[in-house]
């Protein structure tokens, strides 16, 4: 389906969607953003002990193993643990959340802003359900990280999340989430690239399949592909728990993300183009949804 018929098959229905269990704010159409932590959950300041992180199931769409070398376009490269105590893999960290009664864990960064996390629509709001209880772990590793609260998520108010999701180039261009936290980065951000140009790329996040998500990865890859506002890269053996994790290019400060970790099968892998409405978005959830 296309991006038109996305937005005309949710148009009218997301914001009200998103209402149940947290207040919504609309102040920009274009936009859905919500509390994530409602009273019932606020009020346990303990909610994410150790026992229940290591039970967090990690988030999938569509993110499977990867084929033999010979299937893929660029070569096969193995993805490796990254060092979160040094840039750029210390501005990411794992994001733990309850959707729909369960509780997930997925990947997420410092991106553009010191007060705003990059991570993936379909972990925030999915089958009707919107994220709540939503806490990040900065370097996250092996149970250790700085802890940091959201205090807003938001996505795009025509992100397809009202049912079962199929993934596709086309729900990929629009598989992002901006999150804002409650103190800023301690360890700096990665750069928003706009409409970016690139061939190699690396990824990271905590792919449960490595250590079962104790650690973060990261995987060489080569953009491939622009399939209208997604990229496809090759190759990627991240699996599920890595969605959201930042594609970044750079290999000195400044580094820049220029998509996030949608879908992926066959050892490819997709994620959204940013744009201005991405930056749009980033200001908007910064800004307290105002």
């Amino acid at each position: 389906m296309s991006i038109k018929g996305l937005m005309t098959m949710i148009c009218g229905v997301a914001a009200g969607a998103l209402v149940s269990g947290s207040s919504v704010w609309a102040a920009d159409d274009r936009f859905v953003c919500w509390d994530p932590t409602p009273a019932q959950l606020a009020a346990d300041a303990e909610y994410w002990t150790p026992e229940r992180r290591a039970a967090a199931v990690p988030e999938t769409f569509g993110l499977t193993t990867p084929p033999a070398a010979g299937q893929l376009q660029a070569p096969m490269v193995a993805s490796s643990k990254a060092d979160v105590s040094v840039a750029p893999f210390s501005y990411g960290g794992k994001l733990f959340y309850t959707r729909g009664g369960n509780d997930y864990s997925a990947s997420a960064q410092f991106v553009a802003k010191d007060n705003t996390l990059l991570a993936a629509a379909h972990s925030m709001y999915r089958g009707g359900n919107q994220a709540t209880n939503v806490t990040f772990y900065r370097a996250y590793d092996d149970g250790g990280g700085t802890k940091f609260d959201i205090q807003r998520v938001g996505v795009l108010e025509v992100w397809p999340g009202e049912g079962p999701l199929e993934p596709s180039p086309e729900v990929s261009a629009l598989d992002y989430a901006v999150l804002k936290t409650s103190a800023d980065s301690d360890a700096g951000k990665f750069a928003l690239g706009k409409n970016a140009d690139f061939t190699d790329v690396t990824l990271i996040g905590y792919p449960d399949a490595k250590d079962g998500g104790a650690h973060m990865y990261k995987q060489p890859s080569e953009r491939v592909a622009t399939i209208g506002a997604a990229f496809q890269a090759e190759p990627n053996d991240l699996t599920q728990g890595a969605s959201g994790g930042a594609w970044f290019i750079g290999a000195e400060a400044p580094y820049t993300a220029v998509s996030s970790i949608s879908w992926g099968e066959d050892g490819k892998v997709y994620g959204p183009v940013f744009k201005d409405l991405t930056q749009d978005l980033v200001d908007y959830v910064a800004g307290g949804c105002q």
